[in-house]
């Protein structure tokens, strides 16, 4: 574990013209879905305590043995960190405290698109000094979803990503777009600013999707969220009328490149379907 330090050293340890930070603290889980696998060795001092979560974080085996915080000021000033990484949507209050300490800040925003992502890795990868690293993320992200995309065609299987509170993804989210890349497409035609809707099981129903894509979250803990997703109709329609796949919900976790992962399984799931296969 790092060692200690006074709030006030903080203030005046950052690093040199030219350096890379050597004592970074991150303080979201998108931050550090990002950061864990760009970060030089030792260099990450605490990471959001999330980020260890498996059920939660795709980056838990890699931040493993680093200490949690809670993203409040007291939890990082501890750390004397020379860069802090946060979100878009981190507490002012702590952004602002920062501020006035002269600690430097570098924010991930939401991802919506691929190049939002990509942006993301570049804005971390900079921030820390680890340009070229960035970029051969970027390219291994890019590689991935080449070879996933599928063409979209007029008779193509229709799709529903569906969530615990029974949540549908639309197709201006992040997954919505993995949807369409993979050669799906979205029978939930509505949109909105989240990405996400709440179609009545009725409604589900009605859509007549093909596949049914059931984001699988703490599959060991079942719990009231996740009840629609086994209500005995959608299984009665799935058994009768469509395929189902199950999707690991840690993988779109802030929708960063991880989210190859799941156009992996998509892609596969799709050349099954063409060749008359369940997937």
């Amino acid at each position: 574990m790092a060692s200690h330090a006074r709030a006030g050293e903080a203030r005046s340890e950052g690093p040199l013209a030219g350096e890379a930070p050597q004592r970074i603290v991150s303080i979201n889980l998108c931050s550090d879905i990002v950061l864990a696998p760009l970060a030089a060795p030792g260099t990450v001092k605490s990471v959001y305590r999330l980020s260890k979560d498996p059920a939660d974080s795709p980056v838990a085996s890699l931040v493993e043995n680093i200490p949690a915080n809670d993203g409040r000021i007291e939890d990082i000033l501890p750390f004397a960190p020379d860069l802090v990484l946060a979100h878009q949507f981190t507490s002012p209050f702590v952004l602002d405290m920062l501020k006035r300490l002269n600690i430097p800040v570098a924010q991930v925003k939401n991802a919506s698109t691929f190049n939002d992502i990509r942006d993301n890795i570049r804005t971390v990868a900079g921030a820390i000094g680890r340009e070229q690293a960035g970029a051969a993320l970027i390219a291994r992200f890019d590689r991935a979803l080449a070879a996933d995309r599928r063409p979209l065609t007029p008779d193509a299987p229709g799709i529903l990503l569906y969530q615990d509170l029974g949540g549908a993804s639309t197709s201006n989210s992040i997954l919505g777009r993995i949807m369409a890349l993979t050669g799906f497409r979205n029978v939930v035609t509505r949109e909105n600013a989240v990405g996400i809707v709440y179609p009545e099981l009725t409604e589900v129903i009605a859509m007549h999707p093909d596949l049914v894509a059931i984001g699988v979250y703490r599959p060991d803990a079942p719990s009231l969220a996740g009840a629609v997703l086994r209500h005995p109709a959608l299984k009665a329609y799935m058994t009768r009328h469509a395929h189902e796949i199950r999707l690991p919900s840690q993988a779109w976790r802030c929708s960063s490149h991880y989210i190859a992962g799941i156009a992996d399984r998509m892609a596969a799931a799709r050349d099954r379907l063409a060749q008359g296969e369940a997937p």
